[in-house]
């Protein structure tokens, strides 16, 4: 996966291909172009069920084969 954020466009890819892309409309207001503020990456692993919340966390979710999400390392890179 890999994030291209440019000045006047943010497209995203998977496997070296394009599959979306947010272009920048001058004159575009912080609503419509939110992209030049700082940001925080999250990395996010939705866990499925019916309980919306409701009964807190199901622990047992993520007992032996459960949800699993694994994170080799995260590269941020600055283009000049």
């Amino acid at each position: 996966y890999a994030i291209d954020w440019t000045p006047d466009r943010v497209s995203f890819m998977c496997d070296d291909q394009k599959y979306h892309e947010f272009r920048k409309e001058s004159p575009a207001s912080w609503e419509a172009w939110p992209f030049d503020n700082p940001f925080h990456v999250i990395l996010n692993i939705a866990v499925g069920g019916d309980w919306g919340g409701q009964k807190g966390v199901d622990h047992a979710q993520f007992e032996g084969d459960g949800q699993v999400m694994e994170v080799s390392w995260v590269r941020v890179y600055k283009n000049h």
